[in-house]
């Protein structure tokens, strides 16, 4: 369990790095960088649900999911 001063000093130091410019510069890249591999994700991930909707079927869903993950971008 955390500590009530704990928690206020990362809380603390949460909203210091969110008002650093440096780091809003290196969150905005890394968000560009990673937006196009989490977009295809989540195509693949829909996708696999109509294949395979996982209520009905959840080996098969699971099956086809890893599948569709383990095929090279």
């Amino acid at each position: 369990m955390m500590t009530p001063i704990l928690r206020s000093l990362l809380w603390s130091a949460a909203r210091h790095l969110a008002t650093n410019p440096r780091v809003q510069a290196q969150a905005a890249r890394a968000y560009r960088k990673a937006r196009p591999a989490a977009e295809s994700l989540a195509r693949s991930t829909v996708q696999a649900v109509r294949d395979a909707p996982p209520l009905r079927d959840p080996a098969a869903f699971a099956r086809t999911l890893r599948d569709r993950l383990r095929q090279p971008r």
